[in-house]
């Protein structure tokens, strides 16, 4: 993309300048980065701060916390971008455009199925289309999966996303409705992807809406423990971080071969939702409370100092103290490091929005204090631990002397700095923390793949 354009006589005309917003989940945050990386000639990625032409929101709707959040995130942009044309985009956007299309500011709606149009969209725009006209437009020439995603300088973990989509249908999720079917980035073309940025990042971050799922519609059939696999033989990013997988689809396999177990970080996540198996069920999860804490306790066997995570839901309707109770117990004995806690909200088209009988709010609300104590406990203990270690920590700052980074644990690491640069991997000794985070010093040399 360049700064600006020529109108054929040797003019330059100034750049279009998009600002790009996510919410939600790193899928969101893949598809902006998709996005980024293919905008119209003469379109560019607004920096921190500079005002845009373009706002581009991809909103979620997991809950109506985040339908308020993405409505916020819209009038905001409207306030700090004045005169700027908004195009919401995301899951809300797909499952209830007119909630969006109202706000100040937004020019048009495009939904999470329609994504891949989104750059003839703003192209088309900013020639004085109609929202209605450039989305038709722009969805004839739109690329299934959109562009491959852009190497952003704010980025030192990049996401890729490789697959899309749901076909599980649990009770309380409006992703598949929003979504649509389960889909995979083909095989060759997420390995061209996964190289392009691990030819400039040391760490990519694998992503999708049901990771575990990755590679069943593909023909011949793949899996993610095969791509996985292909990367690594091939060198094509030196360590790769999974997002959420779930807990009877993690690929168990690959932390036990040497050469794909260490390229993996030591940081997994393993949705759980409820520790009850009555409301599991009801949930419709395909896993019993006994089978995910087999699951847990097998990858801390394996691979010691993991950092283990999970989701969890407080209020799924006709849930008890007794069912709040048995999750409690469940988290408290398992070795996870934190919690995702958060609310059950009724979702317009999904079989748990008309069940009953509701969990009063206040109720909601003591059992997620409850289950966030817990949650910042594990996360002290998880710290603490660290302490005598020494880490590998990708640089994300360098400033008033100090380095701070993310470990393959995920640890936040500060330490004194000697020439590091963000992008570069360190290694760390801690020699002590606090509540949240680690303090060391370097313990090896470091090297870059990053331009000065």
């Amino acid at each position: 993309m360049a700064d600006g354009s020529s109108d054929g006589g040797g003019a330059s005309r100034p750049a279009v300048r998009v600002a790009l917003v996510a919410l939600g989940c790193r899928v969101n945050r893949a598809d902006l980065d998709a996005l980024a990386g293919g905008l119209p000639e003469g379109f560019v990625v607004a920096r921190d701060g500079e005002p845009a032409d373009f706002v581009v929101v991809n909103t979620c709707t997991i809950t109506s916390d985040a339908d308020s959040t993405a409505r916020q995130a819209i009038r905001r942009a409207a306030r700090e971008h004045p005169g700027a044309r908004i195009v919401a985009t995301g899951c809300y956007a797909e499952t209830c455009p007119e909630a969006l299309s109202s706000l100040p500011g937004v020019e048009a709606v495009v939904g999470v199925r329609s994504q891949a149009a989104l750059a003839g969209v703003l192209a088309r725009l900013q020639t004085g289309a109609t929202a209605q006209e450039a989305l038709a437009a722009a969805a004839w020439d739109a690329p299934a999966w959109g562009p491959a995603p852009l190497v952003l300088p704010r980025h030192t973990r990049p996401f890729l996303k490789v697959q899309d989509g749901c076909d599980a249908r649990c009770a309380y999720c409006v992703v598949p409705l929003a979504r649509g079917a389960s889909r995979s980035l083909p095989f060759d073309e997420a390995l061209a992807r996964l190289a392009a940025l691990g030819a400039r990042h040391r760490e990519v971050v694998l992503t999708g809406v049901h990771l575990g799922a990755y590679g069943r519609d593909l023909a011949p059939r793949r899996s993610l423990a095969e791509l996985i696999r292909e990367a690594v033989a091939r060198g094509l990013c030196e360590r790769l971080r999974l997002s959420s997988i779930e807990p009877l689809e993690f690929p168990v396999e690959l932390v036990l071969e040497p050469a794909t177990g260490g390229a993996l970080c030591e940081h997994f996540h393993l949705p759980l939702q409820s520790g009850s198996a009555r409301l599991l069920e009801a949930m419709r999860r395909p896993y019993r409370p006994d089978q995910f804490e087999r699951a847990v306790r097998d990858l801390a066997t394996l691979v010691p100092g993991v950092c283990l995570g999970t989701d969890v839901m407080v209020g799924f309707p006709g849930e008890t103290d007794a069912d709040h109770r048995e999750t409690v117990a469940l988290l408290e004995a398992l070795p996870l490091a934190y919690l995702h806690v958060f609310p059950f909200s009724p979702r317009l088209g999904t079989p748990a929005a008309g069940l009953k009988p509701a969990v009063p709010r206040a109720v909601q609300r003591v059992r997620a204090h409850e289950l966030l104590a817990l949650s910042d406990r594990k996360w002290r203990t998880f710290v603490a631990q660290q302490a005598g270690r020494e880490l590998e920590v990708m640089v994300e700052r360098v400033e008033g002397g100090l380095a701070r980074g993310t470990s393959r644990q995920y640890v936040t690491v500060r330490w004194p700095a000697s020439g590091e640069r963000r992008g570069d991997l360190a290694r760390v000794r801690v020699e002590a923390s606090d509540r949240t985070e680690c303090f060391g010093v370097r313990a090896g040399t470091f090297t870059s793949r990053l331009p000065p």
